[in-house]
């Protein structure tokens, strides 16, 4: 039997049609936003501060933040070659070498910092504003050299004097690396093709090797010569890069006794960092991420094995010969991008040589079905139980606005393995009360220290206002707290905070001040006045924090 809509509603009786017309006003409570958060403990040594949109670098009460460099700050006497030797633009990544390293030592009062300096401003360093609309003037030599100058990285020693952290100006030890000096070799397959680059650029993150040296990695390579979004270098022909010669990891030695290196056997792409463990059998491993949406996660594996013993010369061959891997999490392998393994596929796409695969990794990666992520960007590995965190900012392609943190388990707990499980560690969103991951770094105790990385020009507005500036976020990777984000830090206005770097005796940690004011248009209102308040320009800064760490 079927029944017509006014059978069924004669069915139902008149009270209950005019229920269906006319429903109830309940008394629930209002929607709650976001889900409210489980309560669980901070860790016990800071409390944690709310989100702010303040021109201020904040950091808890009990704990200081002393700016050491800023950008343009004289780092030491004048190379002859070179011209005055001046702190780079948009410090990025640091690294913390204790003064008495090589001979084994951690001394963690003195010693020589790497930084990165990833891209320019041109409106800051070089004077250059390309209207919003209209015709944009071309760049002229002198422009473009100032900003090749602006990137790269610095060496520059510090040392604790008992209330603050000082730069030594007269140090040996000082120097900068460039755009425009010095040429560096590459190493590996590809320097068939590509002996050589000049200096270095679009340095994002890094990681540091076992014979302390610096990984310095080569991110945003194709912004430099770009007419349309970049910044133009290719206005003067005789200044537009070669791009092949960039999107390589940069071995550095702030000690100056080994020349600085290109590693072609680690790929080349957008790299954002270089997460550096020894595995089981005493390879050396290293994790890197693309960082671009619906790219990849990759790690290198040595041929020989890590010699303590060996010179630093001989150590850092390991970087020259290995295998390098792409993820694919679909089935929880590590693929081998090596020509001969996979000759059919690679011809295929157009690749015929391992020099190829290693120019072109992400084709390579692609022939060979890994799985593209969500920005696959700084990773990290646990000191306690090896895991590997890596950092996933977002993908706007597919409405992951706020990223995640993916944890990933080598087979047998071997970093050599080429198998591996891996889950969601942590969900960015306004429950979880930060957004983009970025930069990461670990605390001895396990803690995992998280740098935020959303746009200057989406702070603060639509999806993203819960969330005040970029902050820095301690996660505890252990307990009831396991997964929770507790914020330790927020930045200026439009800033990034980046590169975070513990003492070895975790007493300082050294941070970046990236971009503040970046959505600057005229310099004479300028979007944030930092470091120095007033009416000053602002001025991408290291810092170092201090405070009672030892929870």
């Amino acid at each position: 039997m079927s029944l017509t809509r006014r059978d069924f509603l004669t069915y139902l009786g008149v009270g209950s049609y005019s229920l269906l017309r006319n429903p109830p006003i309940t008394s629930a409570a209002p929607a709650q936003f976001p889900t409210p958060k489980r309560k669980s403990s901070p860790p016990n040594w800071f409390q944690p501060i709310a989100p702010s949109s303040e021109d201020l670098l904040r950091v808890p009460d009990q704990y200081s933040a002393q700016v050491i460099l800023s950008w343009d700050d004289p780092i030491g006497l004048p190379d002859h070659a070179t011209g005055p030797q001046r702190f780079g633009f948009n410090n990025d990544f640091i690294a913390y070498f204790p003064i008495n390293a090589l001979e084994g030592g951690k001394n963690s009062q003195e010693g020589l910092l790497w930084v990165n300096h990833e891209y320019t401003n041109p409106l800051f360093v070089s004077g250059y504003f390309a209207p919003a609309s209209g015709a944009a003037p071309k760049k002229t030599v002198e422009q473009i050299r100032a900003e090749k100058r602006s990137v790269g990285g610095s060496v520059v020693h510090v040392k604790w004097d008992g209330t603050a952290w000082k730069h030594v100006p007269s140090s040996q030890y000082n120097r900068r690396i460039t755009a425009l000096y010095p040429e560096i070799m590459l190493t590996g397959a590809a320097s068939s093709k590509i002996p050589f680059g000049i200096g270095t650029l679009g340095n994002c993150s890094g990681g540091r090797t076992p014979w302390m040296t610096a990984l310095s990695c080569e991110e945003n390579y194709p912004d430099f010569n770009d007419i349309e979004k970049g910044f133009r270098w290719k206005d003067v022909a005789s200044e537009a890069i070669d791009e092949r010669q960039y999107g390589w990891v940069v071995e550095i030695d702030p000690f100056g006794e080994l020349p600085p290196q290109k590693h072609s056997s680690l790929g080349r792409f957008k790299h954002e960092n270089a997460a550096v463990t020894v595995s089981a059998g005493g390879k050396l491993v290293v994790y890197m991420g693309d960082d671009e949406m619906d790219q990849f996660f990759y790690k290198y594996v040595s041929h020989d094995s890590y010699n303590p013993a060996a010179s630093r010369a001989d150590q850092r061959k390991l970087l020259s010969h290995g295998t390098l891997y792409v993820a694919d999490l679909m089935n929880g392998r590590w693929l081998a991008l090596d020509y001969d393994r996979n000759k059919a596929k690679f011809d295929k796409a157009g690749l015929k040589s391992q020099a190829d695969v290693l120019i072109h990794t992400r084709q390579a990666a692609a022939a060979l079905k890994a799985t593209p992520l969500d920005r696959c960007e700084d990773c990290e590995v646990h000191p306690l139980d090896g895991s590997i965190y890596v950092a996933m900012t977002n993908n706007a392609k597919h409405g992951n606005l706020y990223g995640q943190i993916v944890r990933f388990v080598e087979a047998n707990d071997d970093a050599a393995s080429e198998s591996f499980q891996y889950e969601i560690f942590l969900a960015g969103g306004p429950k979880t009360g930060l957004a983009s991951p970025d930069n990461l770094a670990f605390r001895k105790n396990g803690d995992l220290i998280v740098v935020c990385d959303m746009s200057s020009d989406k702070l603060n507005r639509g999806a993203y206002r819960p969330f005040g500036n970029n902050g820095l976020f301690v996660v505890p990777t252990r307990g009831d707290s396991a997964g929770d984000a507790f914020q330790f830090a927020s930045g200026p206005n439009e800033a990034e905070l980046t590169g975070p770097w513990f003492t070895e005796d975790e007493s300082t940690l050294f941070l970046s001040v990236q971009h503040p004011g970046e959505e600057t248009t005229d310099l004479s209102t300028p979007t944030s006045h930092w470091p120095h308040g007033g009416t000053q320009l602002p001025r991408p800064s290291i810092v170092a924090i201090r405070g009672p760490f030892g929870g």
